[in-house]
């Protein structure tokens, strides 16, 4: 049996060819208690959740069968209404067949909203995409950094799970990766490690640290003189750079 973390997920080879993956995301003070710092329905607080850990199992190769929330808060109203929230969010993704599990604390009075998201599904490792990006192919980047309000304020501009499906269906795109609070300029730079690497970013400004919040920017690793384009022309989508097998001074 094999263990490996690879970046933000876990997965372990039961046999030769499949394994089990998981991954999971936190979520705080995005509610409507008197502690939260962002007002938000509990439904959209959990959905974006789940997003986050969904969108990076689906973009390394997995297939996910149970979704596990642990809600820092009572059952009614607020954690009917997260549980509502990933249920839909399960919908949009078409993935309506998912388990779902969880908790909720009953004990204790909370006075800010909080949850705990993990999604556990399968890999095959034929259809694992870790590792895979080439030298000299091209960095891009679809979406824009978002964060907290501006999140919900810009939800038209934040690529989805058919986006996501499209994107992985073109035959020149090498690799995947969601990007969350670290950052566009961290995550590319895993990206590129994963590979044995460099990425060089095209501009200055693309060495991008903001935080992309729950995964509101995907970088995607194209062949050689590939262009990618999105069917989607809400979502914006611009090439950042690209990759070497030495970094250059």
């Amino acid at each position: 049996m094999i263990n490996d973390t690879i970046r933000d997920v876990s997965i372990t080879f039961l046999t030769e060819d499949t394994g089990i993956i998981v991954a999971c995301d936190s979520s705080a003070a995005i509610g409507l208690k008197e502690a939260d710092s962002v007002l938000a329905a509990p439904e959209i607080t959990s959905a974006f959740c789940l997003r986050v850990a969904l969108m990076e199992l689906l973009a390394i190769g997995g297939i996910p069968i149970i979704v596990v929330d642990t809600i820092g808060g009572e059952m009614e109203p607020t954690g009917t209404r997260m549980i509502t929230g990933i249920r839909n969010e399960l919908i949009k993704a078409g993935l309506t067949d998912v388990m779902i599990n969880g908790s909720t604390e009953e004990n204790m009075e909370t006075k800010m909203t909080s949850i705990g998201v993990t999604v556990v599904g399968t890999v095959q490792k034929n259809q694992l995409r870790y590792g895979t990006t080439l030298a000299e192919s091209t960095l891009y980047q679809v979406g824009e950094p978002l964060l907290g309000a501006d999140v919900l304020e810009h939800r038209d501009a934040i690529f989805t799970y058919q986006d996501l499906a499209e994107i992985q269906q073109k035959t020149d795109v090498l690799e995947l990766l969601p990007v969350g609070s670290k950052g566009v300029a961290y995550e590319a730079e895993q990206l590129a490690r994963s590979s044995g690497l460099h990425i060089i970013f095209d501009k200055t400004e693309y060495e991008d640290t903001r935080s992309a919040g729950p995964a509101t920017v995907l970088l995607v690793a194209v062949e050689k003189g590939r262009v990618l384009r999105l069917t989607n022309k809400k979502i914006a989508v611009k090439r950042i750079g690209y990759f070497t097998k030495e970094q250059l001074t």
